[in-house]
């Protein structure tokens, strides 16, 4: 009786030491979660600060491509106006880009782009040939509509700077600012850490098994000045050769404290994708109003860079 009862004890010590790692994982598990949780919190809380601003953006955006076994590199500057009005949900977004095609010849081209709690109004034209300009307007905003010329002609909420790749920063991403911190929060980051100086790097992981591809997301966030996004990467790796990752995307971001907030003002896009195209795109931003009331005049379209006689026309609904 008494060998039974010390094979149960030593059963139940066995349990236990087995459960025990699963437990201190779990709870490890638990105190990253809250941790995001307080980031993804803090991270509102400081871009919401910002209620209104206008903002200049000037650089340059260089293409490298490999044709014919050479490297051609064609560089061109940009130049984006910015301004909001957060409290009653309004923006405007005015792209001059210049666009490059396969030749190496380029032309020029201008998209505005507003945004109101009602309305959506937008142009896009070659700026050589500014009479093919035709204002776009939808009323109401909420509808699946036909966005000609969307490459040059789409919102950018400045808050979610630094969350962004190169594409959906030139080509618009429709996710609002909102919708994209809930959608880190709906999943807790496989690797939370905390480095040096406030610093915290938090990495989204996912698994291409029929590739065998291991596809990263990572951000470093600085949790001491103003909980600002640093940096982003986007990694490629691949079981056959796991000393060679691909950097896919390098995002930097610089920001400034002013009139009591946290505002970007230098961008830093590298695009490396080990193919036949590679981009880079540097801009610094220049805030002119930050926190104070925007001109209305900068919410219509008779604002906009066009002549006179360029018409005006309903989006077409899809």
């Amino acid at each position: 009786m008494r060998a039974i009862v010390s094979f149960l004890i030593f059963l139940g010590m066995f349990g236990a030491i087995s459960r025990f790692p699963t437990a201190i994982a779990d709870e490890n598990d638990v105190e990253k979660a809250k941790r995001f949780q307080f980031l993804i919190n803090k991270i509102r809380y400081e871009r919401e600060r910002i209620d209104f601003g206008v903002v200049r953006g000037k650089g340059e955006r260089t293409f490298i491509r490999e044709t014919d076994g050479k490297t051609v590199s064609s560089t061109g500057r940009v130049e984006y106006f910015i301004a909001f009005d957060f409290l009653e949900d309004k923006q405007r977004v005015d792209r001059y880009e210049l666009h490059f095609k396969e030749d190496g010849s380029c032309s020029r081209h201008l998209g505005q782009y507003i945004e109101t709690n009602d309305t959506i109004e937008y142009c896009a034209y070659p700026m050589d040939y500014p009479l093919l300009g035709i204002v776009f307007v939808a009323r109401p905003k909420e509808g699946n509509y036909v966005f000609p010329h969307k490459d040059f002609c789409h919102p950018l909420d400045i808050r979610i700077i630094g969350m962004l790749d190169l594409r959906h920063f030139t080509h618009g991403n429709s996710m609002s600012f909102d919708a994209l911190l809930n959608s880190f929060k709906q999943r807790v980051p496989e690797v939370l850490v905390e480095e040096e100086n406030g610093v915290v790097r938090f990495e989204y992981h996912q698994q291409v098994e029929d590739r065998g591809e291991l596809n990263k997301s990572v951000f470093w966030i600085d949790a001491k000045n103003g909980f600002t996004f640093q940096r982003y990467l986007s990694i490629r790796e691949f079981d056959s050769r796991k000393d060679q990752p691909w950097i896919l995307d390098d995002v930097r971001v610089s920001w400034k404290k002013t009139e009591g907030v946290w505002v970007p003002i230098e961008i830093i896009f590298e695009n490396n994708v080990p193919i036949e195209k590679k981009e880079k795109m540097v801009m610094t931003l220049d805030w002119e109003n930050v926190n104070r009331q925007v001109d209305k005049k900068y919410f219509t379209y008779s604002d906009f860079s066009t002549s006179e006689y360029t018409p005006v026309a309903p989006v077409p609904v899809r």
